[in-house]
């Protein structure tokens, strides 16, 4: 009986302790100071991609180069992707930025003519694209490059393509 009672006045403890840990602790602030406490602001100082997408036929994949110039772009082809007919990079005005292009089936390489320099932004599009009857309609494409200055290669991020279903 002793064991019983101590058992359920230790769960009775442990559950006021846990159910005060909930609550939450009201603090005397104004509207406005909670608005600026629950915004975020994100400022990137890396290349990254800032938008991704299909067009018709062609996947297009756009970046933001900041930090330091960009001297390559290396993009992991999907498994689902059978092939494209080609390939071509803008930068933010639409004109087209001179590359070498290295492709194998599993990754297509960007070496640019001239680094690109920070506070850019450019877009790749892979026109053509022909992919696998099967595989799913969701496209995913690393991005990674090299930074002048650097060696290796930096993650960029994952570029996500989704096919619309025919219908």
């Amino acid at each position: 009986m002793k064991v019983l009672f101590v058992g359920s006045l230790s769960a009775l403890v442990l559950t006021m302790f846990a159910t005060a840990l909930a609550t939450p602790v009201k603090e005397h602030q104004s509207n406005l100071d909670t608005h600026i406490l629950s915004q975020v602001n994100f400022k990137f100082n890396v290349p990254h991609i800032t938008s991704s997408g299909i067009r018709n036929d062609t996947h297009f994949i756009r970046l933001a180069v900041k930090g330091m110039s960009l001297q390559n772009l290396i993009i992991s082809l999907p498994s689902q992707m059978e092939r494209f007919n080609g390939v071509r990079i803008t930068d933010q005005s639409g004109k087209e930025i001179a590359a070498k292009m290295e492709i194998s089936k599993e990754r297509l390489l960007i070496t640019f003519d001239q680094p690109i320099a920070p506070d850019n932004s450019l877009e790749v599009e892979l026109i053509g694209v022909r992919r696998k009857s099967l595989g799913g309609n969701i496209l995913l494409y690393g991005v990674s490059g090299q930074r002048v200055g650097l060696m290796g290669e930096i993650p960029i991020g994952t570029a996500r393509i989704d096919i619309p279903e025919k219908g």
